[in-house]
């Protein structure tokens, strides 16, 4: 049952600032090294900012690590291997750090020699700062989120759909679903949002998988009025 009064759901929006850590790697034992050493922010930004950091890119890797693998060292099966790993099946960002070290451990025992990169190709570490911000944005009723999902900027989206789960230190928890179970217990389009397996779509996909459940949604409850 729906609550008499609804708490409005507050759009926030946010922008990053990269620093670079002055650290590139050449080769695949570099790489390691560096990540070793490495504090958590700079894997933060690495494997959980990336769709962020290429909002308006479609990649065919959903993180720096993977895509430095196949475009820059060319080895693809080590691609792979960073692309089918998710950061966010871990309890946090030191334990996705480690398991990232034993891939490539991993990798390189099974190498005859370590994998270099041409001049021009090395892996720049980077960490950086996010500034959040309200926008002048709210809804109070389904129709009202989609209109505003719709116009809502990506970082919005990845503030509100992708950060929240660090944030709320829980994978299955952002604020879209949180917000439409506690306040709307729109429960169907909850479960719908927490299907979408959202670290291996750009941001723009995202949006789009998100309207479109909403969208639906909207078209299911006309029908039963």
């Amino acid at each position: 049952m729906k609550k008499n009064k609804i708490k409005a759901f507050e759009f926030y929006n946010c922008v990053m600032l990269i620093s670079p850590t002055g650290q590139k790697a050449s080769n695949l034992k570099e790489f390691l090294n560096i990540v070793e050493e490495s504090e958590d922010k700079v894997v933060f930004h690495h494997l959980y900012q990336s769709p962020f950091k290429n909002e308006f890119k479609v990649l065919e890797y959903p993180n720096d690590f993977a895509q430095w693998a196949a475009t820059s060292l060319e080895d693809m099966a080590l691609a792979e291997k960073f692309a089918n790993f998710d950061p966010y099946n871990f309890n946090n960002v030191n334990e996705a750090k480690i398991a990232v070290m034993e891939i490539i451990e991993e990798h390189l025992w099974d190498l005859v020699t370590v994998p270099w990169v041409r001049p021009g190709f090395e892996f720049y570490f980077s960490s950086s700062t996010t500034i959040i911000f309200r926008l002048d944005m709210r809804a109070s009723s389904l129709a009202e989120f989609y209109d505003c999902i719709k116009q809502a900027p990506l970082g919005s989206i990845y503030y509100h759909f992708y950060e929240a789960r660090k944030r709320n230190n829980d994978k299955e928890k952002d604020d879209f679903s949180s917000w439409l179970i506690e306040e709307l217990d729109e429960k169907e389009a909850a479960g719908d949002l927490k299907e979408i397996d959202f670290y291996f779509y750009s941001l723009i996909e995202a949006k789009e998988k998100i309207l479109t459940i909403i969208r639906h949604r909207l078209h299911k409850n006309e029908q039963v009025k």
